[in-house]
């Protein structure tokens, strides 16, 4: 019986996971500029390089399978041209696209406005989602006894999730500047921020003396994050 294997996951395709030379993500970047992929002589002239110098790179690129390179059926007489195309995701294509799906299915999940996420089974709902989230991701709890031992992971973790958190004047507080949730300048449903909620809570382990409280958009431009101890 034949094993069926899975397809490579997308984020092993990120130009992150291939630890590329600057001048190697220099050439990566200008060949991600042509959708159906470029001869080394173009991407020399895009970056001002001699084609020699834009080939050996795009080489080293392939040797690293961060793109593929095809053959094009000749024009007329002459060789047939080598075609590198990239195998890189655009990461801000792909986090558009699974943010808007995520929120569509929580919001599908929920099926309620903001003003029903005052209904405690509701809250409890979207709470219990992330954590169960932050459970299949595999994360390394905080397990914080005191709440100044709870904030420096925690403000790791945030902004490893691109909320771009930074202390406030408040004692135990955070202020969240930036949304993974947040496309076209459109702000994420009540659901969705119980739902990371209940993902950063988790983060702090199993000791439930230390809890927190996120305040969507507290702020202009900002919402909060409150660590208190019970």
């Amino acid at each position: 019986m034949t094993t069926q294997t899975a397809p490579t996951a997308a984020s092993d395709l990120f130009a992150e996971s291939y630890k590329l030379s600057p001048k190697q993500r220099e050439v990566l970047d200008a060949l991600q500029t042509f959708p159906d992929g470029a001869r080394a002589i173009d991407v020399a002239k895009k970056l001002d390089l001699h084609v020699n110098t834009a080939r050996g790179h795009l080489e080293e690129l392939v040797a690293k399978e961060a793109i593929r390179v095809v053959t094009a059926a000749a024009k007329g007489r002459g060789r047939p041209s080598l075609i590198f195309q990239t195998r890189v995701p655009d990461n801000r294509a792909v986090a558009k696209e699974y943010i808007t799906l995520i929120e569509l299915m929580a919001n599908m999940l929920g099926d309620v406005d903001d003003d029903a996420m005052h209904n405690p089974d509701l809250r409890a709902k979207a709470l219990s989602i992330g954590t169960q989230w932050a459970h299949v991701m595999g994360i390394n709890h905080a397990e914080a006894e005191e709440l100044d031992e709870a904030l420096s992971p925690l403000i790791n973790r945030l902004r490893e999730m691109g909320f771009d958190p930074t202390e406030t004047e408040e004692a135990n507080s955070l202020a969240l500047h930036s949304c993974p949730f947040v496309v076209n300048d459109k702000r994420p449903s009540a659901f969705v921020c119980a739902i990371h909620a209940g993902f950063i809570q988790e983060s702090l382990g199993e000791n439930n003396r230390i809890q927190l409280e996120l305040k969507p958009l507290n702020a202009p431009g900002t919402c909060k994050v409150h660590v208190f101890s019970e």
